[in-house]
C-alpha cells in the first residue's frame, strides 16, 4: 500500500489550482464588481468562452443585471484588466443553496 496523503493537503492543492484559474479570478472579480447587495442575491456559476453565467434569485434581478451588463463589465475590467470575461449571462435559480446532481445534469447542453 502506498503512502497516505492528508485530505487537507489534497484539498489545498486543488483549491490553489481553482483560485488561480480564469474561472476563480472571474468569480472573485464578480464579487467585487457587483457589490454586496447584488452578491447577496446572485452566484457566479460558470465561465465558458468568455461568458460568465450568473445565477440570480429572481427574474427581476436577472433583467436588471442584464441592463447593467456594460457597467458591471467595466468594473470587472477595472478590477482585473487581464480578465477573460467578455460577456455576462444571467439565469434564474437559487444562488445560495447547495447544488445537487440534478443541477449538474440540467447544466449540460
Amino acid at each position: 500500500m502506498g503512502e497516505l496523503t492528508r485530505l487537507g493537503d489534497i484539498l489545498s492543492e486543488a483549491l490553489g489550482r481553482v483560485a488561480g484559474s480564469d474561472e476563480g479570478r472571474a468569480y472573485r472579480a464578480w464579487a467585487r464588481a457587483a457589490g454586496g447587495d447584488v452578491v447577496a442575491v446572485t452566484r457566479p456559476r460558470r465561465l465558458s468562452r468568455g461568458v460568465l453565467t450568473v445565477e440570480c434569485e429572481s427574474s427581476t434581478w436577472a433583467n436588471e443585471l442584464t441592463y447593467l451588463t456594460p457597467v458591471i463589465l467595466e468594473r470587472l475590467r477595472a478590477d482585473d484588466p487581464t480578465t477573460s470575461v467578455r460577456g455576462l449571462r444571467f439565469v434564474v435559480g437559487r444562488p445560495h443553496r447547495a447544488r445537487d446532481a440534478d443541477d449538474d445534469e440540467r447544466d449540460q447542453p
